[in-house]
């Protein structure tokens, strides 16, 4: 896959021409015009059946279409085939111009239009402008895969809202948390389908998106994060940020909220809170005072004065501690004292 941000160069090859027309005569010409200009016709034919093969063995840059075809299928009908198939461009050659055919034509998007007879000029134009709209088209849609490539592998989920706050996308992660369909959010407000337990008096996830409708970068700064319910039911705890979508103008044009589920760490950190109660709950006050003062660096010696106890008692508590805890030294009980929040540390060293 070429990046969305390599260079379109102009191809270094001769374009490869399939000209699909019923009048032999007419076919010979155009096949001379198109190698005059410098083109190479990789395949001829006078029916729909026969083009349609030719396409798939041939692979070529673009097909010049009559529409006015012998068979049982006109070039109208022919290019609706090739564009269920493929995304090769079309220009179609007719000598009829009424609204009718027109309007058939159309729907089938075609490149180019070419009432016959036409000037070498307008041949050459209609060709090299197809060929360069088709290449920029081609690299839109690179551009887009690329980006949907990055958002699908991102952990947090992204959704994008107009400036009315209607969803215009969601990634891929942003659609198993919330449970909605890119399809069936786009066009919905933000705030009916991303629900939110109540934890605070303040509506978190629509103030962030207001705010950076507003033109403000800004995260989900409480003390607790919000709960999302997701359509069928789950709640994921969330953090969320949201940015402003800018233009080239420098105007918003929208908002970008990305989420990301912290169910799991917000379960980690309560399974610490656990174990550090359950580390506290182990040991004694006086134990607790003893390591406090251990962890704020005084001796043993220093311990039994300040607390009028004799240097055995401080060892035998000290001693006690280890096997709580079950830690071999005392450079190891003074490290989990901190690490556990076994004690408050006295900022003053004393």
């Amino acid at each position: 896959m070429t990046p969305f941000f390599a260079n379109p160069t102009e191809p270094t090859e001769a374009s490869r021409i399939l000209i699909v027309e019923d009048e032999a005569i007419v076919a010979e010409s155009l096949k001379d015009q198109l190698m005059n200009l410098g083109y190479q016709v990789c395949g001829m034919a006078a029916n729909g059946e026969d083009a349609i093969r030719i396409m798939e063995n041939s692979d070529p840059d673009l097909v010049m279409m009559d529409i006015m075809l012998e068979g049982s299928m006109d070039g109208v009908e022919v290019a609706g085939r090739i564009r269920e198939k493929s995304e090769i461009p079309v220009i179609f050659l007719t000598a009829y111009s009424d609204n009718e055919t027109l309007q058939r034509a159309k729907i089938t998007e075609p490149f180019g239009y070419l009432i016959k007879p036409y000037k070498e000029r307008d041949l050459h134009t209609n060709i090299e402008v197809s060929l360069y709209r088709h290449r920029m088209e081609q690299r839109v849609k690179e551009h887009e895969r690329w980006l949907e490539l990055i958002l699908n592998n991102i952990s947090e989920g992204v959704i994008t809202v107009g400036l009315d706050g209607s969803v215009t996308s969601m990634s891929h992660v942003a659609v198993e948390m919330l449970g909605w369909s890119e399809n069936t959010a786009q066009g919905h407000d933000l705030k009916e389908i991303m629900l939110l337990e109540e934890i605070s008096k303040y509506p978190i996830v629509p103030d962030l998106i207001d705010q950076a409708l507003d033109g403000e970068n800004v995260a989900c700064l409480i003390d607790e994060d919000p709960v999302l319910i997701s359509r069928d039911g789950h709640r994921i705890m969330i953090d969320a940020a949201a940015a402003p979508i800018i233009n080239e103008f420098e105007e918003i044009t929208g908002a970008v909220l990305t989420i990301r589920n912290v169910s799991s760490r917000k379960k980690v950190e309560m399974e610490l809170r656990e174990a550090r109660s359950l580390l506290t709950n182990l040991l004694t006050p006086r134990e607790k005072e003893i390591l406090k003062m251990m962890v704020n660096g005084s001796t043993t010696k220093e311990i039994a004065y300040d607390l009028d106890i004799s240097p055995r008692t401080v060892e035998a508590h000290r001693k006690n501690m280890m096997g709580k805890l079950q830690v071999v030294d005392i450079p190891m009980l003074v490290r989990c004292a901190i690490v556990h929040s076994l004690v408050p540390l006295d900022q003053k060293g004393s």
